[in-house]
């Protein structure tokens, strides 16, 4: 009977070990869109957006527009933030961050940078980006 209550704590401490929390999921989804950003790909891009997406008047389908048309119109761009903090309350999570954006065209370059304010909804087991874009 011990050996099999030795191996309930440590499988039990093993399953909690291996789970992931949830600042961790809203980091991986913070740094893929990060990702997605850099290598100009909309799909990746998208996948870290709600479909419910809604800011001032953009929604989900306006927000995809644009952001399309950024990377058919940029050669190259690089992005990245720094300096986060992030406020999780039940389903709902802000993120707060410094950023960094350089977009280049025909070798011409433009910077941005600034702080932004994120909000995400927890989809499911999957966090996503409802506003702030």
């Amino acid at each position: 009977m011990r050996r099999s209550s030795l191996f309930f704590i440590l499988f039990f401490l093993f399953v909690l070990a291996c789970q992931v929390s949830e600042e961790e999921k809203i980091d991986r989804i913070l740094n893929q869109r990060q990702e997605a950003l850099q290598k100009k790909d909309l799909s990746l891009y998208l996948s870290c957006i709600s479909k419910a997406y809604q800011d001032k008047e953009e929604d989900f389908s306006q927000l995809q527009k644009r952001i399309k048309g950024y990377f058919e119109t940029f050669d190259r761009i690089s992005y990245s933030c720094w300096d986060r903090s992030l406020r999780i309350d039940g389903e709902t999570a802000i993120v707060t961050q410094q950023f960094y954006l350089e977009v280049e065209k025909a070798e011409k370059k433009n910077h941005y940078s600034g702080k932004e304010v994120l909000f995400l909804k927890k989809e499911g087991k999957d966090w996503k980006i409802i506003k702030g874009l």
